[in-house]
């Protein structure tokens, strides 16, 4: 996506890949129409994919940041199967490709709040079962995804807990300096620094897989 406003921006190259979904037209009637008989465009409608360099793509798979979106959204509705109440209030990635095979690094945060408060036992269950049921979605929201497992090509993710506040600490100490504000960084979806990967490593909930 390229855009150019009225506030500056000239030919920006936003950092998004965008979807077009359908268009805009009289036959769908979504807009109210003028009274008087003029063309109307097709206008098209678009969603956000991914963006640019934020695909985890070891061997042609191409997992999109809304493919994990999707997978970790089944896989807090497994957990909450178990009555294990919580949400995953960030995440972030790398390929591990320095292993044979390859696999997914991904690092999960959970929401810190009372009524999301889990006990040791359960934190437990999910540090045993999370990489599994993590895999077992990916499989399913990604057909290429599911064949490189298959053929062992692709290993299996490895999931990673993180203590709370580590994404907001890791916003402030190593993305945010003296001429970018908070609000203006985008959330990492995908770690390609070594300093940035390390950082989270460092900032593991105790006896996690890593």
């Amino acid at each position: 996506m390229v855009c150019t406003t009225e506030t500056g921006l000239v030919r920006y190259r936003m950092g998004d890949i965008i979807n077009c979904t359908r268009f805009l037209s009289r036959a769908e009637d979504l807009v109210p129409l003028p009274t008087e008989p003029v063309e109307i465009p097709r206008i098209p409608l678009f969603s956000i994919g991914y963006r640019v360099g934020n695909l985890l793509d070891v061997i042609g798979e191409k997992t999109s940041e809304q493919n994990l979106i999707d997978v970790l959204k089944q896989t807090v509705h497994d957990w909450k199967e178990q009555d294990i109440i919580v949400e995953i209030s960030e995440f972030t990635c790398y390929p591990k490709l320095d292993a044979f095979p390859p696999y997914y690094v991904i690092f999960l945060e959970l929401i810190d709040e009372e009524r999301y408060k889990i006990t040791d036992q359960q934190l437990q269950i999910l540090q045993n079962t999370v990489n599994a049921t993590v895999d077992q979605h990916l499989c399913k929201v990604n057909y290429v995804y599911y064949r490189a497992r298959d053929a062992d090509y692709l290993g299996s993710p490895r999931c990673n807990f993180v203590r709370s506040a580590t994404f907001s600490i890791f916003l402030h100490e190593k993305l945010v300096t003296g001429h970018v504000s908070p609000i203006q960084v985008k959330p990492h979806r995908l770690l390609k620094s070594e300093d940035h990967i390390r950082f989270f490593y460092d900032n593991r909930i105790d006896n996690v897989s890593s």
